[in-house]
C-alpha cells in the first residue's frame, strides 16, 4: 500500500505557526493525534487539494499535552 502525502498546516491560537508537508503510511483521521517537530498536535481537517496529489490536513497545536 502506498502512504498518503499532506500538505499541513499547524495552528496555534488563531494564527498558522507552520506549515509543511508529511508523509504517513496509514491514513489519518480527524480527531488523531500527532507530533510535528516535537509538538503535540490535534486532526482537525483532511481534505483534498485541487489538482495536487497531496490532501490539506489542518492541525492544531495541543498546549500542555492535553
Amino acid at each position: 500500500m502506498a502512504g498518503v502525502d499532506y500538505r499541513f498546516e499547524l495552528h496555534g491560537g488563531d494564527e498558522v505557526i507552520a506549515t509543511g508537508h508529511l508523509s504517513r503510511e496509514q491514513p489519518l483521521e480527524i480527531g488523531d493525534r500527532i507530533e510535528v517537530g516535537g509538538q503535540p498536535a490535534i486532526v482537525r481537517t483532511i481534505e483534498p487539494l485541487l489538482r495536487e496529489p497531496e490532501l490539506r490536513l489542518v492541525l492544531r497545536l495541543l498546549w500542555d499535552g492535553s
